[in-house]
C-alpha cells in the first residue's frame, strides 16, 4: 500500500470530462454526424475547416480545435495541402472516438458490443485482482453505496445502469490506477445508451445486483482469485444479454465485408460539402 495515496471519495467516481451536456451539439458531434450522413468511406475527403465550420455555426479555429482532437483519436487525418481524411483504418481509432459515437445515440452495432465486452472484461479482471491488495475501507464504503444505490432504484422500479456502472469504476478505481479508471469510464461512456436498454428487464437487474455483491465480498475479504472469478463470471453474462439484444435490435453482427470493401481497394474521394 502507497501511504502517499489520497483517500478516495465515499461517493461513486464521477464521470470524466466527456459526459454529454444539454445544449448544442459540439463541434465533433456535428462532424461525426455529417460523417455519419454522407455515409463517408474511410480514406474519403471531408469538407474544408471553412465549410465545416458554416455547418457547425463556429469559428474556424473551434473547427481547426476539433480536427485536431479528431485526429489525436485517429478519427481522421489533416494532409498538407491536399485536405481533411477519413482515417482509412478506423480500427486504431481510441476508444474517446467510440464515446463520442454514443453521445450522436447512434445504436452499438454486434461485433463492437462484443469487443467491449471483451475489453472491460479483461480490464476488470485484472483490476479486480489488484483492488484485493490496495483496496481501502473507503473503496469498499464506494462500492456499498452503489450496491445500496442498484437497491433502491430496483425497489422503486427505476433504471439501475448508472449505478451498476459506478459500481464496476468504483472497484476499478479500488486499483488506484487513474489510467485503468480513465479506460473503463470511457468503455461505460460508450455503452450507457445500450446499458439502459438491457437493464429495462427485471432478470437482468436482479442478476447484476447478486453478481456486484459476489464480486465486493471477495474484494473486501482480499479473496483475489475468487474477485477475478467473480468478474469474468458476471461479464460473461452480461455479454450474453449484451448480444441478445443488439441481435434483437437487427443490428449487424460483424465487418466482414467492410473489410473485404478495404481489401478490394481505396474508394473513390468524395469532396465538398452538399
Amino acid at each position: 500500500m502507497n501511504p502517499s495515496r489520497s483517500t478516495p471519495s465515499r461517493h461513486p467516481p464521477p464521470a470524466l470530462p466527456g459526459t454529454p451536456t444539454d445544449g448544442p451539439a459540439s463541434p465533433a458531434v456535428q462532424v461525426l454526424a455529417y460523417i455519419r450522413e454522407r455515409q463517408l468511406e474511410p480514406g474519403e475527403r471531408l469538407p474544408s475547416e471553412r465549410l465545416l465550420a458554416e455547418r457547425c455555426g463556429v469559428t474556424r479555429a473551434m473547427v481547426r480545435e476539433t480536427l485536431a482532437a479528431l485526429e489525436a483519436m485517429r478519427v481522421v487525418e489533416r494532409r498538407p495541402r491536399s485536405g481533411i481524411y477519413l482515417c482509412a483504418e478506423s480500427s486504431v481509432a481510441s476508444v474517446d472516438a467510440v464515446v463520442l459515437k454514443a453521445d450522436l445515440g447512434l445504436p452499438v452495432e454486434g461485433l463492437e458490443a462484443d469487443q467491449l465486452n471483451e475489453f472491460r472484461t479483461i480490464l476488470e479482471s485484472h483490476a479486480a485482482v489488484l483492488a484485493c491488495a490496495r483496496r481501502t475501507p473507503e473503496d469498499i464504503a464506494r462500492m456499498d453505496a452503489c450496491m445500496a444505490d442498484c437497491r433502491d432504484r430496483f425497489r422503486l422500479g427505476q433504471s439501475i445502469a448508472q449505478p451498476s456502472a459506478d459500481f464496476h469504476l468504483a472497484l476499478v478505481a479500488a486499483t488506484h490506477n487513474q489510467f485503468l479508471l480513465r479506460a473503463a469510464n470511457s468503455c461505460y461512456l460508450a455503452t450507457r445508451n445500450l446499458r439502459e436498454m438491457v437493464f429495462a428487464d427485471p432478470k437482468v437487474c436482479r442478476r447484476s445486483i447478486r453478481d456486484h455483491q459476489r464480486i465486493r465480498d471477495a474484494v473486501a475479504s482480499g479473496r483475489a482469485s475468487d474477485a477475478r472469478k467473480a468478474v469474468e463470471a458476471h461479464l460473461r453474462t452480461a455479454g450474453g444479454y449484451w448480444t441478445a439484444f443488439v441481435a434483437s435490435q437487427g443490428a449487424p453482427t460483424n465487418q466482414r465485408s467492410t473489410n473485404a470493401d478495404r481489401r478490394r481497394g481505396p474508394p473513390r474521394q468524395r469532396g465538398g460539402m452538399r
